[in-house]
């Protein structure tokens, strides 16, 4: 489904990251500020929604991305509520959506473990006797997001980089592969979320204060740049002595 991925998507490539760096031979010693946002944006999809004999309702959504059941759908008094799965790398993903009836137009929000967006429906058609039946075309607007993570770097006997990732929206986080060479830094982040589990590849050039770089995932690319958050620190103004 689009709109979930694309959410998931936005959640996973959008990174505003503060990273305690401890490496000194490294020439990455501080602490780094990564940002990126991922841009307001809008999908459509499709909703059919039918009655079954013992009077309950059934549904798909569909779009693009393929189709997903719907279940826990309830309507009535004006007011409709419905669990979206959707199959993402074998893993269900849950999006609940609740929103109000009336006049063939369908409003509401629909929320995940990621975060919020709206959507509106509008009924396809001439209404039934029952105003949920049908076929909805469904637009759902996505806010921009951003995220704010911590990321801590340490150097084991060996001399390898090992990294520890704090997210801000929990889940299980590892990171692996961590190089320094040549200026350019890199890694692997592996998340888990609701029994789902992707990875990002992170790759970025070190010039003095500042990471220029991008975060690669099977949803595609984001570039986001960093500095070093020692460096904003000392531009600070200077707080007048304390009498003693």
């Amino acid at each position: 489904m689009k709109s979930t991925r694309a959410i998931l998507a936005g959640i996973i490539l959008t990174v505003v990251l503060s990273a305690s760096v401890v490496i000194a031979a490294q020439g990455v010693a501080g602490e780094w500020e990564f940002k990126s946002k991922f841009e307001a944006m809008n999908t459509e999809a499709a909703m059919t929604i039918t009655k079954n004999p013992d009077g309950k309702y059934a549904g798909t959504w569909s779009s693009q991305w393929g189709e997903s059941s719907l279940s826990d759908i309830t309507a009535g008094e004006g007011k409709v509520k419905f669990t979206q799965t959707s199959d993402f790398g074998g893993q269900d993903f849950k999006t609940s959506y609740e929103g109000t009836l009336a006049g063939g137009k369908l409003k509401g929000t629909s929320k995940n473990q990621f975060g919020e967006a709206t959507f509106e429906g509008t009924l396809s058609g001439t209404a039934k006797e029952d105003p949920f039946i049908g076929v909805w075309q469904i637009n759902i607007a996505i806010p921009a997001i951003e995220i704010v993570d911590k990321m801590t770097i340490t150097q084991n006997q060996d001399g390898t980089l090992a990294g520890k990732w704090e997210a801000m929206r929990g889940g299980e986080n590892t990171i692996s592969n961590m190089k320094f060479e040549a200026g350019k830094l890199t890694f692997t982040r592996t998340s888990k979320m609701g029994g789902m589990e992707f990875s990002l590849v992170f790759e970025g050039t070190v010039t003095g204060d500042a990471i220029k770089g991008k975060f690669t995932s099977d949803f595609g690319e984001r570039e986001v740049n960093a500095s070093r958050a020692a460096a904003k620190t000392q531009t600070q103004k200077a707080e007048p002595n304390t009498p003693k």
